[in-house]
């Protein structure tokens, strides 16, 4: 597309108008719900040895050699300072029966591992069993994300099982189904 082709401010482009205010928390919501995720627990102990564990969506493999995959916690989230305090977190994909470890994950709830299935590795990295798939990660850089915190986190150890993920898409959870391809 060249420059002549693109949309002045303001001016109608792909069914699209654009205005002069701020988008809203609300209508950002509202327009990340058309994006389908898959839905990932992040778990971490802190020095203390206190368990900590958060449902995100906001996730991505981020490069092959090294590995790395990143994960955007809430500044106000307590796994956030167990992840930067220890350096080391699980991430964690759910599969598609998971949906109630997902709202327990995603609860206030003080002891979310109380009655999870999970076990702790050698580096102190609590991981959650019965998971589509599992990754440990030490935590490479951290960079700032509006009322996020980026983590950038090297894949040291990751376990897969099989199975279909669990999704969220438009604020449910949703499952995947086979595309047909239109003639």
């Amino acid at each position: 597309m060249s420059d002549a082709e693109l949309a002045e401010p303001g001016v109608e482009a792909a069914g699209l108008r654009a205005e002069s205010r701020p988008v809203s928390p609300d209508e950002l919501r509202t327009f990340a719900g058309h994006f389908a995720t898959g839905v990932a627990v992040v778990t971490s102990r802190s020095p203390d040895g206190t368990l900590c564990g958060v449902t995100i969506n906001a996730v991505s493999s981020l490069s092959l050699d090294p590995p790395l995959f990143l994960v955007c916690l809430d500044h106000r989230s307590n796994t956030l300072g167990s992840v930067l305090e220890s350096r080391r977190f699980g991430l964690h994909f759910l599969a598609r029966d998971q949906a109630r470890l997902s709202q327990v994950f995603a609860s206030k709830v003080t002891d979310k591992f109380a009655a999870v299935d999970h076990e702790i590795s050698a580096n102190g990295v609590p991981l959650l069993g019965g998971v589509l798939a599992a990754a440990e990660c030490r935590v490479t850089e951290v960079c700032p994300g509006g009322d996020h915190t980026i983590v950038l986190g090297a894949v040291e150890a990751i376990r897969a099982n099989g199975g279909e993920p669990l999704l969220y898409h438009r604020g449910a959870y949703a499952a995947l189904k086979p595309a047909t391809p239109h003639a």
